[in-house]
């Protein structure tokens, strides 16, 4: 009986710890590029001990038209490589970029935008005359018709693997990321691709594990009025 307590006990860590991913979805609905996350799931590893599993859902989302020149989408597989300050590297499909003070390509909180041959700096064309900046489907940034470099578009072969740093950022572990052929993908200028979190799912997901969630406590009171009676049984 104790190990039937000690089993339900842990079925709701379980279930708890799904509420708080599923609420995490929803108040990432409106994230730029963000994946919504699955609800963990039990597996068995190699050696026989059950392991809870959290993976993320990889699907596109979808485009919401900006205008912005600066903003772009990946059309495909692939993710925009992204420098933190310490030089690590994240991946993201969140498109929402800017030009720094220093005239970098940057994200939102000012993490640098890679390209094939580094950070993408645009300081030196901006002052140019013609300085319309260009995205092309192959990911060239332009400034007129000066080519300043590619964007930098890794693919990972096993999503799953991938860690989440943020919102809509990741890390992968090292050797799984590698650059994307040109035939997966296509940038789109101008627009940006919103999270791929559907709230009817995820609502769904909220009422059926919450059922669980009662269940399992209905359980643990019948368990603990069981050993309660038998220890009183005991005691005459």
């Amino acid at each position: 009986m104790i190990k039937g307590l000690y089993t339900v006990a842990r079925s709701l860590d379980f279930r708890t710890k799904n509420i708080e991913l599923i609420a995490n979805n929803l108040a990432n609905i409106n994230t730029t590029g963000y994946k919504r996350e699955i609800p963990f799931s039990e597996y068995l590893n190699e050696s026989g001990g059950v392991d809870i599993k959290k993976i993320s859902n990889m699907d596109q989302g979808e485009t919401i038209l900006t205008s912005n020149p600066l903003d772009m989408m990946i059309d495909g597989k692939g993710f925009f490589t992204i420098q933190n300050e310490d030089g690590t590297m994240e991946l993201t499909r969140d498109g929402r970029f800017k030009i720094n003070d220093e005239g970098f390509l940057t994200d939102s909180v000012n993490r640098k935008v890679m390209g094939k041959n580094g950070a993408i700096s645009l300081e030196d064309t901006l002052l140019t005359k013609d300085s319309k900046i260009l995205i092309t489907a192959e990911g060239e940034v332009k400034v007129g018709d000066k080519i300043i470099d590619s964007l930098s578009i890794s693919n990972v072969d096993s999503p799953e693997e991938l860690i989440r740093t943020s919102g809509s950022n990741f890390i992968a572990p090292d050797g799984m990321i590698t650059p994307s052929s040109e035939n997966d993908f296509k940038i789109v200028q101008g627009y940006i691709e919103e999270s791929n979190t559907n709230p009817l799912i995820e609502m769904e997901q909220m009422i059926s594990v919450n059922k669980s969630f009662e269940s399992a406590q209905k359980i643990i009171s019948a368990l603990d009025k069981s050993l309660d009676d038998a220890n009183q049984i005991g005691k005459v």
